[in-house]
C-alpha cells in the first residue's frame, strides 16, 4: 500500500530523523548490546532460463548477508533495537527493523517503528544461524515476502512501519500463550496487478518480456514503508509454547487493501509448528493467500512489450498456497560447540495458475549437511531439486531460453555469528 502522502513523509520523518535523534540523545544514558552474523555461499544452478543480461545457471560466490544487531536499554522498561544489514555482495544496505519496545506490565508490551511483521514463524527467526538451511521455504519466498523472490534481489525480511501490541500469559504447568496484534502500512502495488514483476527472456530468437509471477509481491516495493491508499493492514498472530515439550505452534492472519483505489483486498491465513530439541527438530508452515484483482492484460502486455500471450494475462481474483515440512537430526556431538547435523525439507507452492504456465508453480526437495566446526562457526552444504508443475504448458521461448522441468542447485556456505 504505497504512495507519497502525508503519512508517507511522517513515517520517514519518524524512522530517519526523530527516532535516530531520540536514540542518539539517550545513548549516553543507556547500555548497549551489539551482536551480529554473516554468511557467504557458492551457488550453482542447472535448469533455469537465461534472462537478458543475467544467466542464472552460471555459478557465483555471494556475500549473502552481514548484519549487526543493536539493542539499547534506555530505561528498565524501554529498549530500542535495530538490525543493519549488508546484502547482495554488500551492494544493498538495509535497516531490517528499527523500533522501540515499551514494557507496560509483565504481560503487556508495545512496539512502534519499523518492525518485523509477526506473520508465521520464519519471518521473526530468519537469521541463518537460527535456521537449518540457507535457502528459504516457499511460504516465505513466494507468498509472505520475507525474502527476495527469485528474480529480484532486494533486502531480506518482511518489515513495515507501524505499531504492535504484544500480550502473553503463562498457564501454570501448561505453557505460554502469546498474542500479537499489529497495524502496519501493508503490502501494495502501484500497478493494477499485485505481482507486476517482468523479465526479458533470452531465447536466441527474440527477447520477449514476460511476467513470471515469481511471488505474491515484490519485496523491494514491500519494504518502501509508504502507503498508497490510506488503508492500514491488520496482522494477528496467536502462538502457544508448551512447558512439557520443546514445541510451539500458532496461527497468523493478515488483511489489507493493496491497490491505489483502496478497493481490493489481500488476505493471508497461515499456521506454523516447531519442535526444537537438541538432537531433533521438526518445522512446518502452511499459508494461503486470497487476492482480489481485475482480469485482463497485465502492464507488460498492455505496454506492447510482448504480445497478449497467456503468460502475461491476469485471470482476476486468485488464491495462492504454499507449505513446507522440515526435519533435522544431530547424531554427533563433540564437546559443547561442535556437531554434525543432517537436514531434509519438502516444500511446494500452488499459484492457482492452472490455465497457463507458471515456472514457480512447483515442488522442491532439499537435503543438507551442517558441521559446526567451532563456536558460532558453521559450514553447510545443501542440494535442491525443484520440479515445475504442468511443464507441458511451457511456451517455446521459456524452453528455448534453457528452462527445464527440473532445476537443481548445489550450495556450500559459511556462517558465523557473534
Amino acid at each position: 500500500m504505497k504512495t507519497k502522502d502525508t503519512g508517507h513523509y511522517l513515517t520517514r520523518a519518524i524512522l530517519y530523523i526523530i527516532l535516530p535523534g531520540m536514540l542518539c540523545g539517550l545513548l549516553a544514558q543507556s547500555s548497549i548490546r551489539i551482536s551480529g552474523y554473516g554468511n557467504t555461499h557458492f551457488m550453482d544452478h542447472d535448469g533455469t532460463p537465461n534472462f537478458t543480461g543475467r544467466e542464472l545457471d552460471k555459478s557465483f560466490i555471494q556475500l549473502r548477508e552481514f548484519s549487526l544487531f543493536f539493542d539499547m536499554a534506555i530505561t528498565d522498561a524501554i529498549i530500542a533495537s535495530t538490525e543493519l544489514e549488508a546484502s547482495n555482495n554488500g551492494n544493498d544496505y538495509t535497516a531490517n527493523y528499527a523500533y522501540v519496545d515499551i514494557q507496560a506490565t509483565d504481560n503487556l508490551s508495545f512496539r512502534v517503528g519499523k518492525l518485523l511483521v509477526p506473520f508465521l514463524s520464519y519471518n521473526e527467526n530468519k537469521p541463518n544461524f537460527k535456521q537449518n538451511l540457507m535457502s528459504q521455504p516457499f511460504t516465505a519466498w513466494n507468498l509472505a515476502p520475507v525474502v527476495p523472490v527469485p528474480i529480484e534481489f532486494h533486502g531480506v525480511g518482511w518489515s513495515d512501519a507501524g505499531a504492535m501490541v504484544n500480550w502473553n500469559t503463562f498457564i501454570e504447568d501448561v505453557g505460554l500463550l502469546d498474542v500479537k496484534l499489529a497495524v502496519i502500512n501493508g503490502l501494495g502495488s502501484e500497478s493494477n496487478v499485485l505481482d507486476d514483476n517482468a523479465v526479458q527472456l533470452n531465447d536466441g530468437a527474440g527477447l520477449p518480456y514476460v511476467r513470471p509471477r515469481d511471488g505474491l509481491i515484490q519485496n523491494d516495493e514491500a519494504s518502501e514503508l509508504i502507503d498508497n491508499n490510506g488503508n492500514k493492514a491488520t496482522v494477528i498472530k496467536i502462538a502457544f509454547k508448551t512447558l512439557a515439550f520443546p514445541m510451539d505452534a500458532g496461527l497468523s492472519w493478515y488483511r489489507g487493501k493493496w491497490d491505489n483505489n483502496d478497493s481490493k483486498n489481500l488476505e493471508m491465513l497461515g499456521g506454523h509448528f516447531n519442535w526444537l530439541s537438541r538432537n531433533w527438530t521438526f518445522k512446518g508452515e502452511y499459508v494461503v493467500a486470497a487476492v482480489e484483482q481485475d482480469a485482463g492484460l497485465d502492464p507488460v502486455a498492455a505496454a506492447g512489450l510482448s504480445g497478449p500471450s497467456s503468460i502475461n494475462t491476469t485471470v482476476g481474483n486468485y488464491n495462492m498456497s504454499a507449505y513446507y515440512a522440515e526435519a533435522s537430526a544431530t547424531p554427533f556431538h563433540w564437546d559443547n560447540s561442535r556437531y554434525l547435523k543432517f537436514v531434509a525439507r519438502y516444500d511446494a507452492v500452488d499459484t492457482n495458475d492452472k490455465a497457463v504456465f507458471n515456472p514457480f508453480d512447483r515442488s522442491r526437495i532439499t537435503v543438507g549437511l551442517e558441521w559446526q566446526l567451532g563456536k558460532n562457526t558453521r559450514l553447510r552444504y545443501e542440494y535442491q531439486r525443484s520440479t515445475i508443475n504442468d511443464f507441458d504448458k511451457a511456451p517455446a521461448p521459456y524452453k528455448n531460453a534453457g528452462g527445464n522441468e527440473t532445476i537443481e542447485m548445489h550450495m556450500p556456505s559459511l556462517i558465523f555469528s557473534f
